[in-house]
């Protein structure tokens, strides 16, 4: 009787396990597809509330009639953490400029022109990065260079992003010559200030949406049903793909005078990021390649739960990133460079 009780409880095991739902590919693309569109309603700042909500639902239905736990973050999500980011940077880079306008206010027009010309102006896509040796970088949109300078980097009407870098600084030397340069980094600071108080207000009003949005999503997950035999389904796994010919190995960008960053990607699917820029710690974390599409998770310190998708193209020794959807806004704003092969 006992082996009897004992071999019906092996076997009804044997059943369950056997029973366990894999997704095929087509069920885990609804899933997959799913996850990101939840990811982007939680990260997109450009979007309607209403269309928000759509999603936020959409998801968590999708999740739960293919057997999929709840997707939704623990802690803040990734647009609160992205408006953090965007208030401590616009208040850091505040100081950093009240300090560029106290260095120039007591200097003469040679010690002027002699700072400029060690600065590096780096132009991107719709901004501008502004690093003076020994400083924290500053980065400007292209609305506000235009605004406060009067170079449209936005257009390239300059000739292309080098051209736009040599015209804004010889427009700091113009007005370094007719004493104007401090006014104008003044009225840069008034700006960020203005945007400083609209990214707190936005800060505090997305405090009073989120619980709003996290209650939709669970009304909506636990109003619908799995479907029949899917509860907690597993999903298809794809091996990762590791190219040793393409973004395999050490990848640097900065400057001699400042130093680099590097990116160094494994061929097992990590991948190190040493900042030598700033003496900071070096960080790991993980990645995979298909294609021309970079996936990336992590460092641990900062976005290990937050995965970033990266197009990115080789030329000769140099690696850009021509398309990226990331809400980890640090490693957004380090990779949103022309990195070279070290």
């Amino acid at each position: 009787m006992r082996k009897s009780i004992i071999l019906i409880l092996v076997l009804c095991a044997a059943v369950s396990i056997q029973a366990q739902k894999v997704l095929n590919a087509t069920e885990s693309g609804y899933v997959s597809e799913a996850k990101s569109q939840l990811m982007s309603a939680l990260s997109e700042m450009d979007m309607t509330d209403n269309h928000r909500l759509s999603i936020i639902r959409r998801s968590a239905v999708t999740l739960k009639e293919y057997g999929q736990p709840p997707m939704w973050p623990d802690g803040d999500i990734p647009l609160q953490k992205i408006m953090d980011d965007q208030f401590n940077q616009c208040r850091n880079e505040i100081a950093e400029m009240s300090d560029w306008v106290l260095k120039l206010e007591n200097k003469s027009l040679s010690q002027k022109t002699k700072l400029i010309n060690s600065m590096q102006i780096e132009v991107l896509e719709h901004q501008v990065q502004l690093l003076i040796p020994g400083s924290t970088p500053v980065q400007l949109s292209s609305d506000a260079i235009s605004t406060v300078f009067g170079i449209n980097i936005a257009e390239g009407a300059g000739g292309g992003k080098s051209q736009d870098a040599k015209d804004l600084a010889n427009r700091f030397r113009k007005l370094a010559e007719t004493k104007a340069l401090v006014e104008h980094f003044n009225i840069l600071i008034d700006h960020h200030r203005e945007s400083l108080r609209l990214i707190d207000a936005d800060r505090e009003m997305l405090r009073v949406k989120v619980p709003v949005w996290k209650i939709a999503f669970a009304n909506a997950y636990n109003g619908a049903f799995a479907f029949k035999g899917y509860e907690g389904a597993t999903e298809a796994r794809e091996t990762p793909v590791f190219n040793s010919n393409s973004i395999v190995g050490t990848w640097k960008f900065g400057y001699q005078q400042t130093g680099y960053f590097y990116w160094t990607f494994t061929p097992g699917g990590e991948f190190i990021f040493e900042d030598k820029m700033n003496d900071g710690d070096t960080e790991r974390g993980k990645y995979s390649v298909s294609g021309n599409a970079l996936r990336l998770s992590g460092p641990v310190s900062q976005c290990e739960k937050t995965e970033g998708v990266y197009i990115f193209e080789i030329n000769d020794n140099d690696l850009e990133f021509k398309r990226i959807e990331d809400a980890c806004m640090s490693r957004r704003f380090t990779l949103n460079h022309v990195w070279t092969r070290k």
